[in-house]
């Protein structure tokens, strides 16, 4: 049952990251019953929102009726609200894609903006909160499923997403008829897509016919299709962390370079399921896990590329080489403690200096300067571009945390994110270069020597 208790106690328990009063909410409101409703709850809870509704110009009249509705609701209640007209069925053609492709990327991209423009004016988060429900869910999984997946295509849609735009969908334990008794108790209006009720899209072929007629042979197959994505989301958890734990054993750095060894990848040849957990991180396909097999197998200098990296067979490794000219990588040996070397590089350079019987050294808290214990450190070091796989364990903080989200954090630009580096001890990042160091490198009572890392970034 949907009221604002299990509301609440379902949020609580799915986004504790999400403090319902410290978070500035985006709801994306159609018109329809689940949106509304949507909105109403987080309106109910007091929450900060601004109401998002995307005019998408494909049902005429109705399209404007739905604007002008979601408009007089936002009114209502005194939620500030966003709208973005757009000429889909135009696009679609421009781009060559299907209707409701073109819908999504310009939902997608409208909200990514929006989302970024309120979170200049704000000193709190910003979430974008979807209406996605139970019965979307249901749906979700048999498409996928009919079109051919792996075990992740049939987890169906994520109740929380942080990769691209940060998502909430807090009503996706919840049925439609859940959410319509919602309406119905509360008095809201809606108003009813009619394209929902033609069977020109997949989804609703499935929703109108499929399901209807299954449910006549198995009364509980929502239900039952549920439990079973969810038991396979358990299930995905353990197959990530069993791949993770695999990659990173097997993965070395020869002279600088990500690599891992022919006959290490060979102990899972023709096993999909570990190569997609590899290749689909440097922006490979499904469909090139075949020919990945083929460089692996393949003569020295054999190479797939995908948009952003080459896979390289190269002396017994499959090489990892980042497409982007920029990326930099030196190894660097102890002997530059010894001469006194400062180390000259592309984006500024590196001097190194090793005090001994550490007492009460003046610790510079400069991000330019790293202060590690080198009784942990093993030569040599790694000086590299960080890689989209990359994490580590944050001064302060005992949990790691991938760099990517440590880096966007900073809200550094583009081009200065992408000119970050990093110095890692064997498989070990122990300091992003002028951001921050490892915790697990850090100094402490028990410390008697001491490297000091400079750090003079190039005008």
């Amino acid at each position: 049952m949907l009221n604002l208790e299990t509301f609440k106690a379902n949020w609580d328990k799915q986004f504790p990251d999400i403090n319902l009063h410290k978070t500035h909410f985006i709801i994306a409101v159609s018109g329809g019953v689940d949106s509304v409703v949507l909105a109403h709850l987080l309106h109910a809870l007091k929450a900060s929102c601004t109401i998002a509704h995307v005019n998408f110009q494909l049902r005429g009249a109705e399209s404007v009726r739905d604007e002008n509705f979601v408009r007089d609701y936002a009114a209502q209640l005194t939620i500030p609200i966003e709208i973005h007209a757009c000429e889909t069925a135009k696009y679609a053609e421009t781009y060559k894609m299907g209707i409701q492709q073109a819908a999504r990327e310009i939902r997608y991209a409208w909200f990514g903006a929006l989302t970024d423009s309120i979170s200049k004016n704000k000193q709190e988060q910003v979430v974008l909160l979807t209406a996605h429900h139970a019965d979307d869910q249901v749906e979700t999984v048999l498409m996928q499923l009919f079109r051919g997946t792996g075990i992740h295509g049939l987890t169906g849609i994520p109740a929380r997403r942080k990769d691209v735009l940060n998502i909430a969908r807090p009503l996706l334990i919840f049925s439609k008829d859940e959410i319509k008794a919602y309406a119905a108790t509360n008095g809201l209006s809606y108003v009813e897509d009619s394209s929902n009720e033609k069977n020109d899209y997949t989804r609703n072929l499935i929703r109108n016919q499929l399901l209807p007629q299954v449910a006549t042979i198995y009364p509980m197959v929502q239900e039952n299709i549920l439990s079973t994505s969810q038991k396979l989301k358990e299930a995905e958890e353990i197959v990530i962390q069993t791949v993770e734990a695999f990659w990173k054993k097997g993965f070395q750095y020869k002279k600088g370079i990500p690599s891992i060894p022919i006959a290490y990848w060979q102990k899972v040849k023709g096993n999909a399921t570990f190569t997609w957990g590899l290749i689909k991180q440097y922006g490979f396909k499904p469909q090139q896990i075949e020919e990945v097999y083929k460089i692996i197998e393949g003569n020295k200098g054999a190479f797939i590329a995908s948009t952003t990296h080459k896979f390289i067979n190269w002396d017994g490794h499959i090489q990892i080489v980042s497409n982007e000219l920029e990326k930099e990588y030196l190894t660097i040996y102890e002997n530059v403690i010894s001469n006194n070397e400062t180390v000259n590089l592309k984006f500024g350079a590196l001097k190194f200096e090793i005090v001994e019987n550490y007492t009460d050294l003046f610790i510079d808290k400069d991000p330019k300067f790293a202060y590690l214990d080198a009784s942990k450190i093993e030569w040599p070091l790694l000086y590299r571009s960080w890689e989209s796989t990359d994490y580590f364990y944050p001064l302060g903080l005992r949990k790691k945390k991938k760099l990517n989200q440590f880096l966007g954090n900073l809200k550094l630009s583009p081009k200065h994110k992408e000119r970050v580096t990093v110095i890692s001890v064997s498989s070990k990042i122990c300091w992003i270069v002028g951001k921050r160091i490892d915790d697990r490198f850090k100094i402490s009572s028990t410390t008697k020597n001491i490297l000091k890392i400079s750090w003079e970034e190039a005008k």
